[in-house]
């Protein structure tokens, strides 16, 4: 490995040992480290390691990161995640015609994640971003649950609540987009649904939003891994937003991006 950024890629488990040794040590520069960091989560998407999923790194930038704990009962914010996670799943994702067959497993994977059985394993965090898809910016926030699974894999659920973003403001809610990814051996998602706005998908907006503001400044709640910096698709706010569903004060972070 080189302080030249084309001179550099992951291809086996010894290269991917001595880049995380790089990155952990933090002795190379800033533009090096982000380099290195993208070759590592390539390494990791291709892999289907870790939390890290496609949908959370094309087109999109997240300016806001918050952390869920299901450890403790008196958690009511929690609980009450979970139960609007729960009904969007059951009011807004009956049928998934492009997936045959696969809406059993999925619900049954659903269950099971979300379940007071699994409640010690569960792992769960927002993230508040701007996103752009086929020329349209949205706002929005992923409800993102999930579970350690083979010590180096992680099942996921995400729940993707977004308004549009024009010249003339931001709009209502519109849109919900659901992506149920257990690990498996599949590169692709198990299932996957867009659709409009319904109540509860609704519902479930306006809590991340106010969860947005209201958790902005809350050190105990923001996430914030020291390695986001260098990653892409972390970081402040790119688009100038007065009527914003969410936080615009600041980004929202305890720490600014590293500058290079």
């Amino acid at each position: 490995m080189t302080n030249k950024p084309d001179s550099y890629d992951i291809e086996d488990k010894p290269a991917y040992r001595t880049a995380v040794r790089a990155m952990n040590a933090r002795s190379r520069p800033p533009a090096i480290l982000r380099f290195i960091m993208g070759a590592l989560e390539s390494y990791r998407q291709s892999r289907n390691m870790g939390w890290s999923r496609p949908w959370n790194k094309y087109g999109i930038m997240t300016f806001q990161s918050f952390e869920l704990d299901f450890s403790q009962r008196e958690n009511s914010t929690e609980i009450a995640l979970l139960e609007n996670a729960r009904a969007v799943l059951a009011d807004e994702c009956v049928d998934i015609p492009e997936a045959p067959g696969a809406p059993e497993e999925a619900n049954a994977f659903v269950r099971d994640l979300l379940s007071a059985e699994n409640r010690g394993r569960l792992m769960g965090f927002i993230f508040v971003h701007e996103f752009t898809e086929d020329g349209q910016r949205y706002e929005g926030a992923t409800l993102s649950f999930g579970r350690v699974k083979d010590k180096r894999f992680r099942d996921r659920l995400d729940l993707i609540v977004e308004a549009p973003v024009a010249a003339g403001g931001v709009g209502e809610f519109s849109r919900l987009r659901v992506f149920i990814d257990p690990f498996r051996a599949e590169k692709a998602p198990l299932w996957t649904h867009v659709t409009g706005a319904g109540a509860a998908s609704t519902a479930l907006f306006a809590q991340l939003s106010a969860l947005s503001r209201g958790w902005a400044g809350d050190e105990a709640r923001l996430w914030d891994h020291w390695t986001s910096a260098y990653i892409e698709y972390f970081g402040p706010r790119q688009w100038p937003v007065t009527n914003s569903h969410f936080f615009t004060e600041d980004d929202g972070r305890v720490t600014q991006r590293a500058q290079a």
